[in-house]
């Protein structure tokens, strides 16, 4: 879950694009899965990072680290409590409907896929 002290930052419609946290005297910026954007500096910094971090990354494809290897995922729910990830089944109708629930602060699982044309059994 979001600690409670990490304050939300908005984009000017009302939609949460990220969190500034303190640490120390400076502000950090951290982004929806709770994961930092940039060093701790002054609120400004950290305000621009998150300005400058636009939400459409969410739409990528991730690479889940699980106990047999990585699965190619996308975020199909994410709240300040978790962030559900659906096997990226490229749209097939019937696909693999395998999800996963991490928690927020995404610990580390989570990182971005390669594009298709570099993950392993692509067609070359």
């Amino acid at each position: 879950m979001i600690p409670s002290d990490w304050m939300p930052h908005r984009r000017p419609d009302g939609e949460t694009v990220g969190y500034v946290r303190m640490v120390g005297d400076d502000f950090q910026p951290m982004d929806l899965l709770g994961r930092p954007l940039a060093e701790a500096a002054d609120w400004l910094a950290a305000e621009e990072a998150l300005d400058e971090h636009p939400i459409a990354w969410l739409t990528d494809a991730f690479l889940l680290s699980v106990d047999d290897g990585d699965v190619r995922v996308r975020v199909t729910e994410l709240t300040p409590e978790r962030v559900r990830v659906k096997r990226d089944d490229l749209g097939a109708v019937g696909g693999d409907a395998r999800f996963w629930e991490l928690p927020v602060p995404e610990t580390g699982r989570l990182r971005p896929a390669p594009p298709l044309t570099e993950w392993p059994g692509a067609a070359t």
